[in-house]
């Protein structure tokens, strides 16, 4: 178990995600920007969901900065690349052997040349770097909780030491994409890439908001981390972090036992709550920075002014983030 304690400034957040019921919990909806051509032979399906949220959040900043002032911290979740799609225009009708197929396709003008690019485990990164042209400090993480925990942990830690002024966390993609369900031994359509949602926060220092005469949206505070909680520390975190008088969200993946105590213990407190668990689905991104800009947007709304966003995974990875509204 670990804690954290220093808070952050967030000066903007924004997502993209499809018209569903999950997306009436967020105000911020934005429609897909235009992408350049050129990079958007490089981006994985749901890059452009995160692109467009990641514009959303940076629509009352500018970039001006020297490019290596501002960082990206990226986590994506799911299976981003290939799907069959890719490759069935260039399929021969018919083929007697292995060997006639894979001629084909190698040979093909219709297969995808930038497939292994958009496979890759940074794809969201190096699209966003290219996206802004921006060259300082920069991470990616993969694969649900513990990855989107990472990326927002690494971009905190980086502006707490100096080596960025801005920070881009993004996240995209689902951890219920039809390739992990197909891999999963479930029904699914992995002929086309389905819509993903995406999520992305702004981080700020403090010497950057005075140099700009910008006011903090919230500030966010780490303040637990950790792998396969027993009854005994469950009880002592909540009673610890999670008060009365703040707006709880929180996203669990309650199919395990070993998390399934995590969120009775939390939904029988006393406070408003948001079960983020409510709305898993295809184009869900499952991640504690959702819970974030879901529980921000609950906050604003409601003039609330703290909240704090519990998350858990089906491997008992579990966070703590404490958000303070600052807009009111």
């Amino acid at each position: 178990m670990n804690n954290h304690s220093h808070s952050i400034a967030l000066v903007g957040y924004a997502s993209s995600y499809a018209e569903n019921e999950f997306a009436l919990l967020l105000d911020n909806q934005s429609e897909h920007i235009q992408v350049p051509r050129k990079l958007k032979r490089y981006m994985a399906p749901f890059a452009i969901n995160s692109l467009t949220a990641t514009t959303a959040a940076l629509a009352d900043l500018t970039l001006t900065e020297r490019a290596k002032d501002v960082g990206i911290y990226t986590s994506q979740t799911g299976y981003s690349n290939p799907f069959n799609a890719e490759f069935s225009a260039a399929l021969p009708s018919s083929s007697e052997s292995a060997e006639e197929t894979f001629k084909a396709l190698w040979l093909s003008a219709r297969v995808n040349p930038f497939l292994i690019t958009n496979a890759l485990n940074n794809n969201l990164l190096g699209v966003s770097g290219l996206n802004w042209q921006l060259n300082g400090d920069a991470c990616a993480f993969i694969r649900d909780q513990f990855g989107a925990f990472g990326a927002l942990q690494e971009a905190m830690t980086a502006i707490a030491i100096g080596e960025c002024r801005l920070a881009i966390v993004a996240v995209g993609g689902s951890s219920n994409d039809p390739l992990s369900q197909w891999f999963d031994g479930a029904e699914s359509d992995i002929t086309a890439a389905n819509l993903q949602g995406a999520t992305s926060l702004v981080l700020a220092s403090d010497d950057w908001l005075l140099e700009h005469g910008k006011q903090a949206l919230a500030r966010l505070t780490l303040v637990a981390s950790g792998y396969d909680l027993n009854a005994e520390q469950l009880t002592s975190l909540m009673t610890h972090y999670v008060k009365p008088s703040q707006l709880l969200s929180f996203y669990i993946d309650s199919g395990k036992d070993k998390n399934r105590a995590l969120m009775q213990g939390l939904m029988s407190l006393d406070m408003p709550i948001q079960p983020l668990n409510s709305f898993t689905g295809s184009d869900i991104s499952p991640s504690i920075i959702t819970s974030i800009a879901c529980n921000l947007s609950a906050l604003r709304k409601q003039e609330h002014v703290q909240g704090i966003s519990v998350n858990c995974d089906q491997d008992g990875f579990y966070s703590f983030v404490r958000i303070e509204n600052e807009s009111l």
